[in-house]
């Protein structure tokens, strides 16, 4: 939730306590005296319920005047030394001795229906310990004397079972042909132990390991070049306790430039197999050596991975190039002959890999063709989307449609596959009429494959109309 949304849900709650319908706001309010009565503790939920697998989690504290006239001078107090038992990190407001206890003073004015802000209790990713306990947040507030407004907020910390976190190191950036050192390893997030896990990794298409551990299987798809690695770890593996494993090497492939590991750990049975899902193509290593598991003896020294694709992920950036080359065409006819083109972009390699978000493909594409002066379109390739303009433009400007004929310029996206091997060639036909008697003109064809490409000037050509 946005912050805008966020503070008109505070005012929505403030209105509540108003008309005696906010629960939320005024739970666990003891009734103040005259000097406090028009004061209120705006929390956005009584409890919180945070998985042992969130980095963390953030809780805005308001205070709101439900009278008519303003509030001056409004001290707030926020107990939240519980949290120290959630986690290693923990911010509070107007905590500047990090005693996890909040003194804020001099808050005001607060006007009628404008609640204040104070600040956010912020936990950050819970202690294994944590796992199954409730810790209570107290919050206090007075406007003068009297017994203070009172409110607060539970974090609860839910049980998730294993959890990945190690992975791949940050910051390496390996050439093809090298090896990256690949270290794994999990947390143990429940209060029981488990006899055994899966430990699932996803490779793209430019990564493999050298090493086939014999309690692994591989599972390669061919359509999409991913290969799912699947290791059966055997415990017991103790509550709350954390454990490393080493996979050894990660061998770049010659190809390889932009590439991603997804991991996952799952209980599993003692006697199940390491696949959940068996496939005919399935591989069963074959060294010599088992994946195995032992006790984590000191601090997480890899990344933790990110909250992307699978259940966690990882990127590779590689050290390596693709040069994208673009044909044209000539076009020789008469007024009113149909000529049919074929305009190609074609990986010379090194390096494979799909669009870049730096690239801003979604309205160009693999291929951009900017019609020439005096020929229609009169057939494009029906994944094109045509547009107005001979330029690309940003948003949905100019937008023509999918396939839609007499487009003055087309963004072609790739079709063959996720990524752009090498050697491959995308090829778009189109069908240009001629218009204009005796009129030559020049479009042009480019690719908007630009990054890391060692020859930028073969990524544009020319699409010529010759009429004689």
């Amino acid at each position: 939730m946005n912050r805008r949304l966020r503070s008109l849900s505070h005012v929505l709650l403030a209105a509540c306590a108003l008309l005696g319908t906010g629960p939320a706001a005024v739970a666990d309010t003891e009734r103040p005296d005259a000097s406090n009565r028009s004061l209120a503790v705006v929390v956005s939920s009584p409890i919180i319920t945070q998985a042992a697998n969130q980095r963390g989690y953030t809780e805005d504290i308001w205070v709101s005047n439900l009278g008519r006239r303003g509030i001056t001078d409004v001290s707030v107090t926020i107990d939240a030394s519980a949290l120290g038992n959630v986690s290693d990190d923990v911010d509070v407001p107007c905590d500047p001795d990090g005693d996890l206890v909040g003194e804020c003073h001099g808050i005001g004015p607060v006007r009628s229906g404008v609640p204040v802000r104070i600040g956010d209790v912020r936990t950050g990713r819970p202690k294994a310990t944590a796992v199954g306990t409730y810790q209570r947040v107290r919050i206090a507030a007075t406007a003068g004397d009297g017994p203070p407004v009172t409110n607060g907020f539970t974090v609860a910390v839910d049980e998730t079972g294993p959890e990945f976190d190690r992975g791949a190191p940050k910051r390496v950036r390996p050439a093809p042909g090298e090896t990256l050192p690949l270290p794994g390893g999990f947390t143990n997030y429940s209060r029981r132990t488990l006899e055994a896990v899966r430990v699932s990794l996803k490779l793209s298409r430019g990564l493999s390991f050298p090493e086939r551990f014999r309690n692994c299987v591989w599972q390669p798809d061919a359509e999409t070049g991913t290969t799912d690695v699947h290791c059966k770890l055997s415990g017991p593996f103790a509550p709350y306790a954390s454990y490393d494993f080493d996979f050894g090497g990660l061998l770049i492939g010659a190809h390889a430039m932009y590439e991603d590991i997804g991991y996952r750990v799952r209980e599993i049975p003692a006697g199940a197999s390491p696949a959940e899902n068996p496939m005919a193509n399935e591989e069963k290593g074959d060294g010599p050596n088992e994946l195995t598991a032992v006790p984590r003896t000191g601090a997480t020294t890899s990344l933790r991975p990110d909250d992307v694709a699978y259940d966690l992920s990882s990127t590779v950036d590689v050290r390596n190039t693709a040069d994208f080359v673009v044909g044209g065409a000539t076009v020789r006819g008469r007024p009113g002959d149909v000529v049919p083109v074929e305009l190609t972009v074609r990986n010379l390699g090194p390096g494979e890999r799909d669009e870049r978000p730096e690239e801003q493909t979604g309205n160009a594409g693999a291929l951009w063709f900017s019609v020439p002066s005096g020929v229609t379109v009169v057939h494009a390739p029906p994944h094109c989307v045509a547009y107005e303009k001979s330029r690309p433009a940003s948003g949905l400007k100019g937008f023509m449609g999918l396939g839609k004929p007499k487009g003055r310029g087309y963004g072609c996206g790739h079709q063959a596959g996720p990524q752009f091997q090498v050697g491959q060639v995308e090829r778009q036909r189109f069908e240009l009429r001629i218009d204009k008697p005796g009129k030559s003109s020049t479009g042009y064809v480019t690719t908007m494959y630009r990054v890391r490409d060692p020859r930028p000037q073969n990524n544009t050509a020319r699409v010529e109309v010759k009429v004689p």
